[in-house]
């Protein structure tokens, strides 16, 4: 941490510090944290590019907005809750497209130069339920852990790793094309 105090290093302890004495540079901190995260669900979970860049800056201005809502527990979780509803009434109010664009793919380990797989796999994922497809992108994308997944859907553990579980099955049988067919 640049100028806090290195003994201060939970999520928690510096947001409480930031509600506490309304210092920025506390809020800073968890911002530098976390804006990586939140501005990635953001690009997946909403369709276009600049209404998922305002959900973004509507997240942290809710955050601002509620801080005395938070009273305690995982702030990834709260922080992760807000963006998820501030995604979720985004898309009720916008004309969904399945168009899949390069802003709305995450480059990981297996696939950082392979576009064409990156945009087959996001399009599979996307054609999951809704519930198992966050589930999916939490844990894989955001590489959330089970407990943090279920703080955030706000459902219990062993229901989270049963959805993950199906919706894996499900996007392997998806997508058992590709090892025949090259993806093509």
């Amino acid at each position: 941490m640049k100028d806090i105090k290195t003994d201060i290093t939970s999520d928690e302890e510096l947001f409480a510090l930031y509600k506490k004495k309304g210092n920025d540079k506390y809020f800073r901190e968890l911002y530098d944290r976390y804006s990586k995260k939140v501005y990635a669900y953001c690009m997946r979970a909403v369709p276009d590019a600049e209404a998922a860049r305002d959900v973004y800056q509507k997240t942290w201005a809710t955050i601002v907005e509620k801080k005395e809502s938070f009273t305690g527990g995982s702030f990834i979780a709260w922080l992760m809750v807000i963006t998820r509803n501030n995604c979720l009434m985004a898309k009720r109010t916008m004309k969904y497209t399945d168009e899949i664009t390069e802003n709305t793919l995450v480059a990981d380990d297996f696939a950082k130069n392979d576009f064409k797989l990156k945009e087959i796999l996001m399009n599979k994922i996307k054609s999951l339920p809704d519930e198992m497809a966050e589930i999916i992108l939490l844990k894989y994308y955001d590489e959330f852990s089970y407990k943090e997944i279920a703080d955030v859907l706000n459902i219990e553990m062993s229901l989270v790793k049963v959805r993950l579980f199906r919706a894996k099955k499900l996007l392997s049988k998806s997508l058992a094309f590709l090892k025949e067919n090259r993806y093509e």
